[in-house]
């Protein structure tokens, strides 16, 4: 068993190089994509994201609906899926679009929380009509119980 997990380890070690060495493809879950990197003062990068062919929009809100749900650190969570919950439903479809790309495309959840909270500037491909109602929303001027994620 030793032996077998020495080469798996070997073979995952290969494989990180590999994907490093070539900085223009990263792994998505299982899916490889391309990438072009965005360079700011924080050499900042933003993965392209692979389109859903033919996704209907029930398809999409579904997924949607349980992906912001799923988006690491438990303020994000709360944030995200309160906001499609309320608001998923009536926006454009191009605004979904832009929701779908930043919940699966933004590396670190903090930065998706200081961003979305106007704690911090997100950088031109976030800064979009999706980051502006999510800013809106983060104020919760109606002063609403969000401590919870919706109920499915």
């Amino acid at each position: 068993a030793t032996q077998a997990a020495t080469q798996a380890a070997t073979q995952a070690a290969t494989q990180a190089r590999a994907f490093s060495d070539d900085n223009k493809r990263t792994g998505f879950g299982d899916i490889m994509i391309e990438y072009h990197p965005y360079k700011d003062d924080t050499e900042f990068t933003v993965p392209s994201y692979p389109s859903r062919v033919n996704e209907s929009d029930e398809t999409l809100r579904a997924r949607l609906t349980w992906q912001s749900r799923k988006r690491g650190i438990a303020e994000n969570c709360l944030i995200l899926s309160t906001f499609f919950a309320e608001q998923g439903g009536t926006l454009p479809r191009n605004v979904v679009d832009q929701f779908d790309i930043l919940i699966n495309t933004v590396d670190s959840d903090w930065d998706l929380y200081y961003w979305m909270t106007g704690k911090e500037q997100p950088p031109p491909p976030y800064d979009n009509e999706v980051m502006e109602l999510l800013k809106e929303f983060t104020q919760n001027k109606e002063m609403k119980d969000r401590t919870q994620q919706p109920e499915l």
